[in-house]
C-alpha cells in the first residue's frame, strides 16, 4: 500500500513537470534590448559644441588628452563637466518616434531652444515628457524620451564649465610666492626666505594645499582694485599669478590674465596660507596682567 501511494506521488510529479515542459516549451523569455540614444563611444569624441538661444556658444576640444574650452574662453575644461555631458551618448532611451512621422513643434524640437553636438553629431532638446523627469530629444531622424538630467545645465554660464582646480592636475610647485614668505624648493628640500619658525612638514602642507586647491565656484573678474599677490612657480611650465581679491576666510583669488577668480572654500582657505596676526590683531589683543 505504501509502496503504491509513493508510486502515484512519483507519477504525479511527472505530470506535472510534462504538463509545464509541454506548456512553456522550456524557452526562456527573450532579454530585452538596451536602446541607446547613439552608439557613440565617448572616448571618441574629440569636439563638443553647445548651442543656445540667447546665449554665448560653447565650444570645447580635446588638446594633449585634456579638455579646453576654446569659446567664448580659453580655459581649462572641467573634467566632471565633459564627462556629465558625455553621459548622454549612451543614455537609455524609454521610447523612439521616427521624426518624418509626428509633429517636432509638438515637442518644441522644430526650433530646439538648447542643441549638443559632438564630433558634428546634433542632439536637440525638446519639451519637458508628461512621464515625469524626462525629456524629448531629436538626434538622427529619431525622437528619443531619455531623463532630463543635462538640459538644465547645458544652459548655464560658461563658467559653470569650467576647471575649478588653481593648478594643472600635473603641475609640480618648484617655489610658491606668499605676501611675506617665498618658499623655493631646492633637490627635495624646501626652504623659506625670510627665514621663519615653520617646520618642513607645514611647508609641505602648504605647498600641496596649493597644489590640489579646488575651487567651489568659478566666476568673471572685475576688480581692478590693487592687491596683494601670489606666484607660483612650475616645473616645465610658465609661472602663475594669482590675485587676492579677499583675504581668507572667504577666499577669492584671480587670475586677471585670464580673467576668472576662483571662490575657494573655508577650509582650502585655511591650509593655503600660514596664520599670522596682523598690527590690528595685535592693537586689540588684551594686555597681559602684570606680574605682582
Amino acid at each position: 500500500m505504501r509502496s503504491r501511494l509513493l508510486l502515484n506521488l512519483c507519477l504525479l510529479v511527472a505530470a506535472i513537470s510534462l504538463t509545464l515542459f509541454l506548456v512553456y516549451g522550456g524557452k526562456k523569455k527573450p532579454e530585452p534590448v538596451e536602446v541607446t540614444l547613439t552608439g557613440i563611444k565617448p572616448e571618441t569624441i574629440k569636439r563638443i559644441h553647445i548651442a543656445r538661444k540667447g546665449q554665448d556658444e560653447i565650444t570645447f576640444e580635446k588638446q594633449s588628452g585634456t579638455w579646453m574650452m576654446l569659446q567664448p574662453y580659453q580655459l581649462r575644461a572641467g573634467t566632471l563637466r565633459i564627462n556629465t555631458m558625455l553621459k548622454l551618448l549612451s543614455a537609455h532611451s524609454y521610447a523612439q518616434y521616427p521624426a518624418r512621422n509626428i509633429k517636432l513643434s509638438r515637442f518644441l524640437l522644430d526650433q530646439p531652444q538648447v542643441s549638443i553636438e559632438f564630433n558634428g553629431t546634433r542632439i536637440d532638446f525638446g519639451d519637458n515628457s508628461p512621464l515625469g523627469n524626462q525629456r524629448y530629444v531629436l538626434v538622427n531622424n529619431t525622437v528619443h524620451i531619455v531623463n532630463d538630467a543635462l538640459f538644465q545645465q547645458l544652459q548655464a554660464p560658461p563658467f559653470f564649465f569650467v576647471d575649478t582646480r588653481l593648478l594643472p592636475e600635473q603641475a609640480v610647485i618648484n617655489a610658491l610666492l606668499l605676501p611675506g614668505h617665498a618658499f623655493r624648493k631646492k633637490g627635495s628640500v624646501w626652504s623659506v626666505e625670510p627665514q621663519a619658525n615653520i617646520s618642513a612638514d607645514r611647508i609641505v602642507e602648504l605647498v600641496n594645499a596649493w597644489h590640489n586647491a579646488d575651487a567651489i565656484s568659478v566666476s568673471k573678474y572685475e576688480d581692478t582694485t590693487p592687491h596683494d599677490s601670489v606666484r607660483i612657480e612650475l616645473e616645465k611650465q610658465e609661472a602663475l599669478e594669482f590675485t587676492i581679491v579677499r583675504a581668507p576666510p572667504q577666499l577669492i583669488l584671480a587670475r586677471p590674465d585670464l580673467g576668472i577668480q576662483y571662490h575657494l572654500g573655508d577650509y582650502d582657505a585655511e591650509q593655503m596660507f600660514l596664520k599670522t596676526t596682523t598690527p590690528e590683531q595685535k592693537q586689540d589683543a588684551p594686555t597681559p596682567p602684570a606680574e605682582k
